[in-house]
């Protein structure tokens, strides 16, 4: 192989997830999960999964982890590079 040679490839594995999240603005968040748990190959059940949230000052991320740690944790939503805001909240 030539030095000047690139390889690229590309996983195609969010194909089938693609349809299940939305995006709004550079907010993206599932909008169906039941759904991909379906694709996963296991039935929600919200007792066995509980919500994730973790974030910073330029990042939101959520998940679904399993209670008993059994199957990997399942991402809902992301956001970068976000300012904290509070002009959607009304006045008290």
């Amino acid at each position: 192989m030539c030095q000047d040679t690139k390889v690229c490839f590309y996983c195609g594995r969010h194909e089938e997830f693609k349809d299940f999240f939305s995006q709004e603005g550079s907010v993206v968040f599932c909008n169906d999960v039941c759904s991909v748990m379906e694709v996963l190959g296991h039935e929600y059940n919200p007792d066995q999964w509980r919500l994730f949230i973790d974030s910073s000052k330029v990042s939101l991320k959520v998940v679904l982890l399993h209670n008993g740690n059994r199957f990997p944790s399942v991402s809902l939503a992301r956001a970068a590079n976000m300012k904290e805001s509070y002009e959607s909240f009304g006045k008290v």
